[in-house]
């Protein structure tokens, strides 16, 4: 086929993104997953690997391939580096992907032009009051190049510390992972377009929970802010984010920027350029009508993106990342019968079966004109799932 168009890992997003572009796809992953029955795929040991994904690649001689997409965080490198050889469109910077990648290159980039915690590589031999001394305790550590909350623990001793490394001892790499001073303070996420060094446009969500709780049962919920409501708030971090961006070197895409609020100043937690997880973008496409999928995807080819971008959403939504809790069985019925939703995935006997991080097992995705008034709802239903 002639007009093919390489994704590297599964979302559904940006399959139907391309498929409605016209595109036929082809998956390369490094796990399969039930959606990919029935479509061509083919399987690697691993993304971030791109001399393997590169071979499998060359296996595809009876393709004339158009572009290389992904949306997964272990395949932005290897995504650059095939556009790059391959001399097809779309960025092909594949070394400033790593400051996109890696926590503590990200940071030493943006220096002091931007708020942000202290970073710096860790090893399990390493001098523990040293390292007390420069980044406090307690402090956080985490995998440099990790996606989520992943491996996420605050270490309040050396005993933790070791503990840590035990569990972790498999990944003994000078540059496996990195240590940060802990930042309390309200988490907020913004998400975006950049495109010719501007910021397009941007949404701001914020964490209902502190994101790093979720490893330890909470329920990560998330919650559409409005321009009309947080004007001020938007006005500062449209400034924010394009110093950030801007300092990173951000290439054309969709990025997600996670960040703190502390009183008036703000911090850099962490940004990657691709969609977020966690159903961000399908809250924002029914807020506002943008779909960031087809933008990422058509700025991935190398396509500029030339959709109108509404200033105010229609609604406010929030999106809740279902958990399952012992005592409580609950069905479908009892979701809707208490609550007004938009979505739902709860599949009824099967909540001991997660489906990703952070424990989920079921997403809800709900909605309201009042801020105020969703922000209740929201903490309705993650006390009526059994949290506690």
């Amino acid at each position: 086929m002639n007009n093919t168009v390489i994704v590297l890992g599964y979302r559904e997003g940006i399959t139907t993104a391309l498929i409605r572009q016209g595109y036929h796809v082809i998956h390369i992953v490094s796990r399969f997953k039930p959606a990919l029955c029935g479509t061509d795929y083919y399987t690697v040991k691993d993304l971030e690997n791109a001399q393997e994904v590169l071979r499998c690649l060359l296996s595809l001689s009876m393709h004339t391939i158009k572009g290389i997409v992904t949306g997964n965080e272990d395949g932005v490198f290897t995504a650059a580096i095939l556009r790059d050889t391959l001399r097809l469109s779309g960025p092909t910077d594949y070394r400033n992907t790593l400051y996109f990648r890696d926590k503590f290159l990200q940071k030493q980039r943006l220096g002091q032009a931007v708020s942000h915690a202290h970073c710096r590589y860790v090893v399990r031999d390493e001098d523990y009051s040293q390292l007390v001394a420069e980044v406090d305790s307690p402090f956080i550590i985490k995998p440099a190049n990790g996606m989520g909350s992943v491996a996420t623990t605050a270490i309040s001793s050396e005993f933790d510390y070791k503990t840590y490394f035990q569990q972790h001892e498999e990944n003994l790499s000078s540059v496996a992972y990195v240590a940060e001073n802990k930042i309390t303070a309200p988490e907020f996420c913004a998400d975006g377009i950049w495109s010719d060094g501007k910021l397009r446009w941007f949404s701001i969500s914020q964490y209902t929970t502190p994101v790093m709780q979720c490893n330890e049962g909470k329920t990560l919920a998330l919650q559409l802010l409005s321009r009309k409501d947080f004007p001020d708030f938007y006005q500062q971090i449209d400034a924010f984010c394009s110093c950030a961006l801007t300092r990173l070197h951000a290439s054309d895409g969709v990025f997600h920027l996670e960040f703190f609020k502390d009183g008036e100043e703000i911090f850099f937690s962490e940004c990657a350029l691709r969609p977020a997880g966690a159903w961000v973008p399908e809250m924002i496409n029914l807020s506002y009508g943008i779909d960031l999928y087809d933008a990422h995807v058509t700025l991935s080819l190398g396509r500029p993106y030339e959709h109108s971008l509404p200033k105010y959403p229609s609604q406010l939504f929030a999106v809740v990342l279902l958990r399952a809790f012992e005592g409580t069985s609950l069905t479908r019925q009892d979701f809707y019968r208490n609550f007004d939703l938009v979505e739902l995935d709860w599949s009824e006997g099967e909540q001991t079966k997660t489906k990703g991080t952070y424990s989920r097992v079921g997403y809800a995705i709900t909605a309201h004109k009042d801020h105020q008034t969703l922000t209740k709802n929201v903490n309705k239903l993650i006390a009526f799932t059994g949290a506690q």
